[in-house]
Order: structure tokens, then sequence, then C-alpha cells
């Protein structure tokens, strides 16, 4: 991936005095009981700042794609192996749909990439009073991929657009999970992105139905995600704050960022497997030179004839 500066001093001077970006696992539980809720809490505010520099987009756009990042890191948090999350919002609203994955590595960190189906935004979504008008029926879909074996595909209908009620849903309906889930992005007056950050809170089977809603009801007192981090505040004062008198322990710490496994050499490598006819096409009438964009980072990367044609041992012959 090719990452693009944030040609801003000041948000480089904000996000360098915020505490780092992370995931911290954690359990709530009884005093002395066993455990019944298991939670992520996900600080992502340099990384979703990367993607909006690479994807250049603008406060709603950042909005919109952020929130299905921040709720695929969730997701992929939860994966037992290394992995990965596929979350698409497929709708016939004039935002159309996004589509964000979550890779979680072997060293436990979450990897983020995800692309917009149409950016900027028409002033049709720009205008939207709900990410419900923004989005429109359609459906939220799941590819979860984990280990040897195949992926699983689950999809519910789209109810609201808005991640943090409709993922509940997705859990509730196609995983019978009892599941919360709260993201957030604080941006300044001037759109500038100065805060980012998600929490899932989810029972565990055979979890007293009490403690349970005692939990869900100290959510009201969550303070906005984004704000938080965007003032100094870390993910453990947020844990102890909050579900201290639940038994919180935290018990394990990764990083995330926003990043993609693409390069020069893989677009190369895509390129040389097209058909002999569609390579030969591109020899001889290019345009130069040859550019290729990977929709998941916005990265682009150019190739001149004369390099294309050695790497597809093409050359011409002297």
């Amino acid at each position: 991936m090719i990452r693009k500066a944030f040609n801003d001093p000041g948000l480089e001077r904000h996000l360098s005095h915020c505490t780092h970006d992370g995931i911290t696992w954690f359990t709530l539980a009884p005093l002395g009981g066993e455990i019944q809720v298991r939670g992520v809490l996900v600080h992502a505010s340099r990384a979703l700042n990367h993607m909006r520099a690479n994807h250049g987009l603008g406060p709603v756009e950042s909005a919109a794609l952020g929130k299905g990042l921040l709720a695929s890191a969730l997701m992929a948090a939860l994966l037992k192996d290394p992995g990965s999350i596929l979350l698409r919002i497929d709708g016939s609203g004039p935002a159309e749909g996004l589509s964000a994955e979550a890779a979680r590595l072997a060293s436990g960190s979450i990897r983020l990439r995800g692309r917009l189906f149409v950016s900027p935004f028409p002033p049709q979504a720009l205008g939207a009073a709900s990410p419900e008008q923004m989005f429109g029926p359609g459906a939220l879909t799941v590819t979860r991929m984990e280990g040897p074996g195949l992926p699983f595909v689950g999809s519910v209908p789209l109810r609201t657009g808005n991640l943090n009620k409709d993922l509940p849903y997705y859990f509730l309906e196609s995983e019978q999970t009892r599941t919360a889930v709260d993201s957030g992005l604080y941006f300044l007056e001037d759109g500038r992105l100065y805060g980012a950050g998600a929490l899932l809170l989810q029972a565990l089977p055979g979890a007293e139905d009490s403690f349970v809603s005692a939990v869900e009801a100290s959510l009201s007192a969550l303070p906005p995600l984004g704000l938080w981090f965007s003032e100094g505040g870390t993910r453990e004062s947020l844990i102890q704050e909050m579900f201290g008198r639940f038994g919180a322990r935290r018990t394990s710490e990764a990083g995330i960022d926003f990043d993609c496994p693409c390069s020069a050499q893989r677009f190369l490598d895509h390129i040389a497997a097209l058909d002999r006819a569609t390579v030969s096409d591109i020899l001889a009438n290019g345009p130069w030179p040859l550019e290729t964009t990977c929709h998941y980072c916005a990265s682009t990367y150019r190739f001149d004839k004369e390099a294309l044609e050695k790497r597809l041992g093409m050359a011409p012959k002297g």
C-alpha cells in the first residue's frame, strides 16, 4: 500500500497527543462468579485518518466507511484464529453501499481496508437525514473466513443503515447471540476527524439474564466514543469507569491499522495472469504509463511499457 500523507500539521499534533490506536479484549463477571460477557474496545483515530487520507473522503463519506471498518474490526476481534471479516452493505439508496474488511493477523492485530461503492457521495446522500435514507432498503452481509474451512456467509435485511443497530440484529438472527454495539467518530466543525472508537459486548452461553440486562442498562451512560478518544481518553480508563462494577478484567491487547497487502508486484502478477490477447492489446495500445488503482486503499501503481514488457517476458527482441 502507498500511504498518503495527512498534509495537516494540526491533525498530526493532535493525534500525537492521543493514546495509541489499539484493541482491548475484556470480560465481565459477577463477583466470584463465572464470566458472563465478553467485550472488545477499539480505538482507531489514526487508522481512520489514514483511511480518509488515502481515499480522499469528505466528512460524511468518512463517517460511513469509518463505521463500516469499525464494525468489521469488532467482528474480526471475535475470531479465534487468524482470518478475516468482510462486511458489506448493499443498498438501493443514493450512497449504494460499502465493503469493509478486517483481517486478524497471527500477531492478533487487526488490519483494516475498505471502499465505498460510490465516492464522493451524490447530493442526495450528503443531504440524507439518516443512514436509512442514505443507504435505502438492502442487505447487510458478513463473510467470515477463518481456518482451512469454507467461508461462512450470513445476510440479513438492512433495517436502519446504522450499524450500531443493524449489527446486533445480525448477531441475533445469524448467530443467536445477544450483542450490543456502539461506535462513533468525532469531527471538528472544520471537518477534521479527531477521534474514533467502537465497543462490542456479547453475552456468553448460559449468561444470567439479570446480569446481562444490568450491563446493557449501563450503556446509557456511555460517552460518545469518538469524543472520548479525541480528548485523550484511554481504553483502560473507559473500561474501568463503565464496567468496573461488573468485574471487568482485561484479557488481551493488540494493534489496529488501516493497511492493505496490495503492491506494485501484485498488480504486475495480476496483469501477467490475463489472457495473452488482453496483454498484447495493453502493450500495443497503452495508455502509458499504465495506471492501476486498488479499490480498497486507493493506492495507484504506474508502469511504463518497458518495465511491463520485461515482467511479462514480451520485450521486443533486438
